[in-house]
């Protein structure tokens, strides 16, 4: 299968098209065709900046954490997903786990779930990062209804779902543009 590849670290590093093994459904996890993916700050910095990063991968690295798609298989112990189910999730590209871009993913069950039927595969591939960081720093902050907050970069990644969650738990959200 195809894949993007890192296979020098810094700043002429570049991602290079390589054909590597796909890769085979194990316990508790799914493999899932890949229809897209995403790239996060944090890919920017491990390629960057490599091992002075800590998780970053061995290189060659298949980095990318974010993706959405189909399942093709389910592997034991799995409950809650079939084969064809449409999902995304951010489940790789750091440490030992593949990452995202590329064809398949042999992802976790634990870090997927079902897309949902409005937004498109794209669409879902952008978010699980972003919305994993926004959702923890307004529960880590102890956010609730009644609350005055004030997102920094509303329009950005983090930022534009950090004023949707916030507004939805209740707060009167204030943002920097």
């Amino acid at each position: 299968m195809k894949a993007m590849l890192i296979n020098n670290y810094g700043e002429n590093g570049n991602f290079e098209v390589s054909e590597i093994e796909k890769p085979a459904v194990k316990a508790n996890h799914v493999l899932v065709k890949i229809a897209a993916s995403s790239v996060n700050t944090i890919d920017t910095m491990i390629k960057n900046m490599g091992t002075d990063l800590p998780l970053s991968p061995a290189t060659p690295a298949l980095l990318g954490m974010d993706f959405s798609g189909i399942i093709e298989s389910v592997g034991d112990g799995v409950e809650g997903f079939k084969v064809g189910d449409e999902v995304y999730g951010c489940a790789g590209g750091l440490a030992d786990l593949p990452g995202t871009l590329t064809e398949y993913i042999v992802a976790d069950s634990n870090l997927v779930a079902h897309k949902p039927k409005d937004l498109t595969m794209r669409e879902t591939a952008a978010l699980p990062l972003v919305a994993i960081t926004a959702y923890e720093g307004l529960t880590r902050a102890g956010v609730k209804e009644g609350q005055k907050v004030l997102v920094h970069g509303g329009s950005g990644g983090v930022g534009h779902l950090a004023v949707q969650l916030a507004k939805y738990f209740g707060a009167e959200v204030f943002a920097t543009g």
